[in-house]
């Protein structure tokens, strides 16, 4: 049952005063069927044309105005011009209900959170799916990873503020779509990249694109050497990402995706105490180093998908993907190896119609999805007296764990006036885990996990003014443990945790977004209440290995803002505000009762605000980030401490001749803040803290040669 409960008085105002949204808002757009198109010219913000008011991240196209969940929109130049492509967190920047912790650890990667979702990750990315291209990076168990994820090809990120399991199931607390940019109209176009920085950062690129009669296709390779700001988290990697789309007829067309990632080794440096995070953030325990903790990845992984009209009103989406993956990962205490095949089959059918005059569209498909990992966990001697790789001891664990689901989806959506759209939508999930103990010399762990559930959906939007639009809806989110955390068991047996269980979320949130056209303001905002059942909550054992179980319930308040003010032509001031109020209402375990207390590793304030300049080829941006204090274990006695940084970027765009050139220089944490972007929850020893870099420097330049291969219509791409 969802209870709104004491936003407290400080919230109360926030909801009277305070808005938000992502892009410089399309928001009072309405859909064709159902309102008279406003003017181009009251629609389109800096960086976005009319064309990219619809968004495909609810599975079908719609116009993000008439879309009943919080839903964000960040533009590829926002993504790519002037960054490292390292990190989300600088890809996300700005989007409200959203935090990325930034480890600066490639052998983790970011800790993404969505509206809470996501908080428990010991690495990679849990509750919240992934998209990119269409194809999945969400792992069928729930967890994702994005080395695969090439940041400085994408075009346009799409972001599901909250629960949205009646659309994708599993892990669905938030998602986050990415859409590669679009391919130049020349054959054949090359850009090299390249960047050097402070803390042994240094990045070389070259990004093959163009297009061929029907045929569009984009290939980049990248590598990357950071030495790091720890004593001990250097990391060198290579990427290679290539995508093609093929027209196949006039209502048809076909995209092929491929990527490979290589990381030879990336350390770990761990977390550290309160006292060294403060007083030497640098240094590492030699205990981590002797172990030689870090993690090699080998991953490939590929995808097509078909989509098209079959008629009139009857589109059809089908697409296929496939993951290669193999890890050997040293930790405290373990050697991890990893062999992991992942593919599925997704479907969606939409069809719209009217009965008399009024429109009616539906959606319906199916997920199919499969996982099969062989894991081998041995006993870690170290790295011995002359380094090199950690030696590998008796072995501990050997099983061959699978996953299979199925989830089909329907969603309705019926407009029985000009300006209401009722949205409904329901998917049901079957979730088959299955752990094959082939180390019996112990007894017989095998065992299955069987997970069903029902996520429903109802949502509400009004067109209310030419200015506002206002929407409504209750949502459901359901989350499976991943095979990892299962098969993490405090008691070190094999097979998997038969005491931890699925969380469920009933979450409620009404929003509205709009465009004031006068002031030249854009803005959305939303408040929401969510109930999380049997929340699934992190701690850390005496190994240092991460354990999981549940809670009874946690209550989740939140309120997020975001207001664009276009003050000149080209300058533009941003604001984002989350606030989350976030209680373990019910959560005993065997080392007390922490009702009551504030959840972990979850900031309850997050300002960020930004101020833009972009004219004739230039930009210069600078970002103010300040996070409050929040608890970092469940006793709530530990506290990340508050910290504002302060980013700067300057780029520009020349074209000499034929060539073009962009230079560009960043400065992140200007004023050298000490501070730690990320924390590890419920750490043993008081270790939560993960350190973050005083000032760091960035130059790079990247070159459009002149076209390879002309045509009449041949142009540089401006991505």
């Amino acid at each position: 049952m969802i209870r709104l409960g004491p936003l407290r008085p400080f919230s109360i105002a926030s909801t009277l005063l305070v808005a938000v949204a992502v892009p410089p808002s399309e928001a009072h757009a309405p859909q064709a069927d159902t309102l008279e198109a406003p003017q181009a010219d009251t629609l389109a913000p800096p960086g976005y044309r009319l064309e990219d008011l619809r968004v495909t991240i609810t599975r079908s196209s719609r116009d993000w105005a008439r879309v009943p969940y919080a839903l964000s929109l960040v533009p590829g130049e926002r993504i790519q011009r002037g960054e490292r492509g390292l990190s989300l967190d600088q890809a996300l920047r700005g989007v409200p209900g959203v935090t990325v912790q930034n480890r600066q650890n490639f052998s983790l990667g970011d800790r993404v959170m969505i509206r809470g979702a996501g908080a428990r990750a010991q690495f990679g990315v849990r509750g919240i799916m992934i998209i990119a291209d269409g194809i999945p990076l969400t792992l069928p168990d729930g967890q994702a990873t994005l080395t695969n994820l090439d940041l400085l090809a994408v075009g346009r990120a799409e972001v599901i503020r909250g629960p949205a399991s009646s659309l994708y199931g599993n892990a669905a607390g938030g998602v986050i779509s990415f859409q590669t940019e679009d391919f130049p109209p020349t054959p054949l176009a090359m850009r090299p990249q390249a960047a050097v920085g402070t803390y042994g950062y240094a990045m070389a690129r070259v990004k093959l694109s163009g297009t061929a009669g029907s045929t569009g296709y984009l290939a980049d390779f990248e590598g990357t050497h950071w030495t790091g700001f720890r004593e001990y988290g250097e990391a060198e990697f290579y990427r290679l990402y290539v995508t093609t789309r093929f027209s196949l007829s006039q209502r048809f067309e076909l995209r092929a995706t491929g990527s490979f990632f290589s990381m030879p080794f990336a350390e770990n440096p761990s977390s550290l105490n309160e006292e060294d995070a403060r007083d030497r953030p640098r240094f590492v325990r030699p205990f981590i180093i002797a172990q030689g903790a870090g993690k090699e990845i080998q991953q490939g992984q590929f995808g097509v998908a078909l989509e098209g009209e079959l008629s009139e009103g009857r589109t059809l989406q089908v697409s296929g993907w496939g993951l290669v993956r193999d890890v050997w990962n040293p930790i405290p205490s373990r050697i991890i190896t990893l062999g992991r095949f992942s593919g599925g089959l997704r479907a969606t059918y939409e069809e719209g119609e009217r009965i008399g005059r009024t429109p009616i569209t539906w959606v319906v498909g199916t997920d199919i999805s499969y996982m099969g990992d062989d894991r081998e966990e041995f006993e870690n001697l170290g790295v011995g007296e002359e380094g090199g790789r950690a030696r590998a001891g008796a072995v501990l664990v050997d099983q061959r764990e699978e996953v299979m689901v199925i989830g089909p989806f329907v969603e309705l959506a019926y407009a029985p006036s000009r300006r209401v759209r009722l949205t409904a939508g329901g998917r049901f999930d079957l979730y088959d885990f299955r752990a094959t103990d082939r180390l019996l010399d112990d007894g017989d762990d095998s065992g299955t996990r069987t997970f069903t559930h029902f996520s429903p959906m109802l949502g509400i939007d009004l067109a209310a003014a030419p200015s506002i639009n206002l929407y409504a809806n209750v949502a459901t989110a359901f989350q499976t443990p991943t095979t990892s955390e299962l098969s993490n068991r405090p008691t070190g047996e094999g097979g998997f945790n038969p005491l931890l269980g699925p969380e469920t979320t009933l979450s409620f949130s009404i929003g509205a977004k709009g465009q004031i056209v006068r002031s030249r303001v854009t803005y959305d905002f939303a408040v929401y209440v969510a109930d999380v059942d049997d929340a699934i909550l992190p701690f850390q054992g005496p190994g240092e290995q991460v354990f999981f179980r549940n809670a009874g319930k946690v209550a989740r308040r939140g309120i997020e803002l975001q207001g664009v003010w276009t003050a000149l032509p080209g300058l533009d001031a941003r604001l984002a505000y989350t606030y989350q109020d976030f209680i373990l209402e019910e959560f005993e375990t065997i080392e007390g009762d922490f009702s009551g207390n504030r959840e972990p590793g979850v900031p309850v304030h997050q300002l960020d605000l930004e101020l833009s300049y972009s004219r004739e080829g230039w930009l210069a941006d600078g970002r103010l980030r300040w996070v409050d204090a929040f608890a970092v274990n469940d006793a709530n006695t530990a506290f990340n401490w508050s910290y504002a940084v302060v980013d700067l970027r300057l780029s520009a765009r020349v074209r000499p001749g034929g060539w073009e050139l962009r230079p560009y220089v960043g400065v992140d944490n200007l004023f050298s803040t000490r501070y730690n972007a990320s924390v590890v929850p419920n750490a043993f020893g008081g270790r939560y803290f993960e350190p973050t870099a005083d000032a760091g420097v960035y130059v790079g330049v990247s070159t459009s040669l002149p076209p390879l291969i002309h045509t009449s219509a041949s142009a540089s791409s401006d991505s």
